[in-house]
């Protein structure tokens, strides 16, 4: 059996820690998925340690790039507040519960829950294709002002900024946006970063926020939430401060990097690679927790 040697898997931890950094602007930290991966089969670490060890480094690098974001005005702190503090105790709490489970079991939870994850990234995938596919056709929308003959394209039309009743701070709204940071809290001290994607993808459909303000908000509710569920591990013992180190610098460096692209003009064409690259990462990583388990019994 080929054995990677151990300043390999250093140097490995590092670059996974700069794309993890950078593509963490995009998934909200989600990317990380990947380490928790390669931190239980190469560096042979538990799946809690791993986890609390890449969301105590997400909590530091997604805190980069939300000040990256901010700068540039695209945050909504009230409700990036609101969703984040919701998600806190739950993810605390959620943390400490996962430290206690057996590995083995949670593997396998973990697995099904990155498969299905994969699933319903894909659903998204091709529903957001669609409907972009529609909205470059050419079609004109039939319904005009009476006081204009102009006809305009629904591509423009559904780039027109909408209002969202769940952004308010109405009791509803209120309600909506605790219980939102709530559940992906909870999950978030499960399973680390997985679900930061869904995260981002509920923010667009809840909150109807310009994409790279859904992006910075949601990074920045994310912090509060990794700083819950990291606080939790570490009550525990469950993060290795040598590889939160290594993971950090190199998220540091890339969440920098990762951010700028983001800001920067091109987005929607490196949107299409992220997402089939993500939903890759995911069906690959329920294959090593769960199906290999259930096809070869290991």
């Amino acid at each position: 059996m080929f054995v990677i040697p151990y300043l390999l898997v250093l140097v490995i931890i590092f670059v996974l820690g700069i794309l993890t950094g950078g593509l963490s602007n995009v998934t909200s930290g989600g990317a990380g998925v990947l380490t928790i991966y390669v931190l239980v089969d190469l560096a042979s670490s538990s799946l809690q340690q791993s986890t609390g060890t890449v969301l105590a480094a997400s909590a530091v690098f997604v805190l980069v790039g939300v000040i990256t974001f901010f700068r540039r005005g695209q945050v909504d702190l009230k409700l990036g507040i609101t969703v984040g503090l919701s998600g806190v105790a739950g993810a605390f709490l959620a943390a400490r519960w996962a430290s206690t489970v057996n590995s083995a079991s949670l593997e396998h939870v973990f697995g099904g829950f990155t498969l299905a994850l994969a699933f319903f990234t894909s659903y998204l995938f091709l529903s957001d294709w669609r409907k972009k596919k529609v909205g470059n056709n050419g079609q004109l929308n039939p319904k005009v002002s009476p006081a204009s003959d102009v006809k305009m394209p629904i591509s423009q039309l559904q780039m027109q900024p909408q209002i969202s009743r769940y952004s308010g701070t109405t009791p509803l709204a209120l309600g909506v946006q605790i219980a939102k940071g709530a559940l992906i809290g909870v999950a978030t001290g499960l399973f680390g970063v997985g679900l930061a994607s869904l995260s981002v993808v509920l923010f667009l459909l809840l909150f109807k926020l310009d994409t790279k303000m859904v992006l910075g908000t949601s990074l920045f509710a994310s912090f509060f939430r990794y700083v819950g569920g990291s606080l939790g591990y570490l009550s525990t013992g469950k993060i290795d401060l040598f590889y939160f180190l290594i993971l950090t610098v190199g998220g540091a460096i890339g969440s920098v990097i990762g951010a700028r692209m983001v800001l920067g003009t091109g987005i929607a064409s490196k949107d299409i690679l992220i997402k089939m690259a993500q939903v890759a990462i995911l069906v690959f990583i329920s294959y090593e927790f769960l199906l290999k388990f259930l096809i070869f019994g290991h």
